[in-house]
């Protein structure tokens, strides 16, 4: 009878244990969007100040980051030409998703055949693009010229950067 009480209990406890480990299942889900990779083009142009005459004093001009700037002068006498600001064109985006524009806050522009430097404090028209599927995008700025500039063409460059 011991013998039988003993089987019974093992059992017993063994259908405990298989009852005990149970194992649960549910289906979960994946997705992904792809988009087209967006393209940054600059345009033929520059950010272009125009002409300038240096003095003694120096001075600015600022040009705003618009399609047809009109020159802001501080200081300075301007002599001919046109001005400009610097034209970018960001394209094949997608209208669900936003692009952040950056550029540096300036940039410095040499002589040519020279070591002579002016600074451009850099500005642009937009900041962060959305729901549009392309964007013309322009820089402007503030280009300082020191008293007595050395006369002559001065040239430089700077990175836009569109991150998404």
């Amino acid at each position: 009878m011991k013998k039988i009480i003993v089987m019974f209990g093992v059992l017993l406890l063994a259908a405990v244990m298989v009852r005990a480990v149970e194992t649960l299942t549910d289906d979960g889900s994946a997705k992904a969007k792809i988009i087209q990779a967006a393209t940054l083009e600059h345009q033929d142009g520059a950010l272009d100040f125009g002409v300038l005459i240096a003095d003694t004093d120096g001075g600015s001009s600022t040009l705003a980051a618009v399609a047809a700037p009109t020159a802001q002068d501080s200081g300075i006498k301007r002599a001919a030409g046109a001005v400009s600001s610097d034209h970018f064109v960001l394209s094949n985006l997608d209208a669900d998703m936003a692009y952040t524009v950056e550029i540096p806050a300036s940039a410095t522009i040499t002589k040519e055949g020279g070591s002579e430097t002016m600074s451009v404090a850099l500005t642009k028209s937009d900041a962060s693009v959305t729901g549009v599927t392309s964007k013309d995008i322009y820089v402007g700025g503030t280009l300082t010229v020191g008293g007595n500039q050395a006369a002559g063409v001065y040239t430089g460059s700077y990175t836009m950067t569109v991150t998404y």
